[in-house]
């Protein structure tokens, strides 16, 4: 038998850090706004794809150097400072973290654009991938304490399709940008805008109440990290699902460069079929899973970690496809169903984590999760499809990137054996059903 869960909650009244309610609306107002710094996080990440060509152009770059900039070094010590970046966020004011790592980035993307050589470009990338590196832990903090249990799927998903929307904005917009005026300016712009939106961000948003009492197996605020994180074999059973998520989806980047090399298409033409194929995609999918998530995982903890790996599996038929149709249209198309139904899992994983913790351990767990999913999959992803294009070039720059995007998608195989191992293990240690959850106190 499966336990109800208190549906009261969702009636329940979220404050902020001076006690005053928050109305629905305002709510919704927090949410469209970190799910627009999610936006412009995605840009300003994304948008060095469609850039990769003309700076290889200029900086004669090889294909390695090309996935060191736009991988490793972007999110080596980005992934690092995460963690006591996000054990601030579970202790202190998450609304300053998110505006300051905010301004960093946007401040970085603009040097970026001033850059003089390779080595100053990485550097600037590296000063991009710091900035970002407290923004998503305080924001799943924070959305945490905005939104109860049953709600907090559909609020992820939310958010997440602003982050995909952002892959929308930064492929068509660094497409239009580069064929107009120019990598350079392209970057100083995004700067710019980047800064005006982290002033409005930090004048409107209100910091909230920490609510939900911890689960009766942690000992509040007093326990170790490791016992507010939950059982330990679930947890990293998790993390490194996201990373082998994030290590075959790292394929993304180098899309722009493959469909120049093998189409012959210009930065505008990349940049919308890509901006729908991807970003577009992925945002609906969000919505789609943040909706199932709302409707199935509510009475079950195991359920979205065996929908993600069955989503795993299912999307490498048409993701490996679209690197071998002729026609691009077509393989545009099988992109977009590829990130449709990939980008469903944003919901599941997100809730999931909020189950598998301690509420005051949220920012922290998700930064954990983080690192080994920027690492391993942002990090090491470009820089190894781009170390093997170089070691499997057949003689034309194209051959030897199609098969190194295609060995690398292939890690999806284990993606889904994790995801599958972990649903058991959820099942195992804490039953398929969640707990009631308790009213937030006065």
């Amino acid at each position: 038998m499966t336990k109800p869960i208190d549906t009261g909650l969702q009636a329940r009244t979220i404050a902020i850090a001076d006690n005053k309610p928050v109305s629905a609306a305002y709510r919704t107002y927090v949410l469209v706004a970190l799910a627009v710094v999610g936006f412009m996080c995605s840009v300003d990440k994304v948008v060095i794809s469609m850039f990769m060509e003309p700076i290889k152009k200029e900086f004669l770059l090889s294909d390695t150097q090309l996935g060191l900039m736009t991988g490793l070094a972007f999110s080596l010590l980005g992934g690092l400072v995460s963690i006591p970046l996000a054990r601030m966020a579970d202790r202190g004011n998450r609304k300053w973290i998110i505006f300051l790592s905010f301004a960093v980035w946007t401040l970085m993307t603009g040097v970026s654009g001033m850059a003089t050589s390779f080595m100053f470009l990485l550097a600037a990338r590296i000063g991009v991938g710091v900035g970002e590196a407290g923004c998503v832990p305080a924001t799943h903090s924070m959305l945490g304490d905005y939104y109860p249990r049953e709600l907090r799927g559909r609020a992820y998903a939310a958010h997440f399709s602003g982050v995909y929307l952002g892959m929308l904005g930064g492929m068509l917009g660094g497409g239009i940008l580069v064929q107009t005026v120019g990598w350079r300016l392209g970057f100083i712009w995004l700067g710019v805008a980047g800064m005006v939106m982290a002033l409005i961000f930090h004048f409107t948003v209100r910091e909230p109440l920490r609510v939900d009492q911890p689960p009766p197996s942690v000992d509040g605020a007093r326990a170790s990290i490791w016992t507010q994180l939950g059982d330990l074999r679930c947890f990293f059973m998790l993390v490194f699902a996201f990373a082998f998520v994030g290590l075959a989806g790292a394929v993304a980047a180098w899309l722009p460069s493959y469909f120049e090399r093998a189409f012959k298409m210009t930065p505008m033409a990349i940049g919308l079929g890509l901006g729908l194929g991807i970003g577009l995609a992925s945002g609906i999918g969000a919505l789609v899973g943040g909706q199932l998530t709302v409707r199935y995982a509510k009475g079950s903890r195991t359920w979205g970690a065996r929908y993600s790996a069955f989503v795993s599996w299912g999307v490498l038929i048409p993701f490996i496809g679209s690197f071998y149709v002729q026609e691009p249209m077509i393989a545009m198309g099988l992109l977009f169903v590829t990130f449709l139904i990939a980008g469903t899992l944003a919901g599941p994983v997100f809730g999931t984590v909020q189950d598998l913790v301690a509420p005051q351990a949220r920012a922290t767990a998700v930064a954990i999760i983080g690192v080994v999913g920027v690492v391993i999959g942002q990090g090491m992803g470009p820089l190894l499809v781009g170390l093997l294009s170089d070691l499997l070039n057949t003689g034309s720059d194209v051959g030897g990137l199609r098969l190194s995007m295609t060995c690398v998608a292939m890690i999806n195989l284990f993606t889904g054996l994790f995801f599958w191992t972990l649903s058991r293990r959820i099942g195992k240690v804490y039953g398929d059903a969640p707990q009631p959850a308790p009213a937030a106190q006065p």
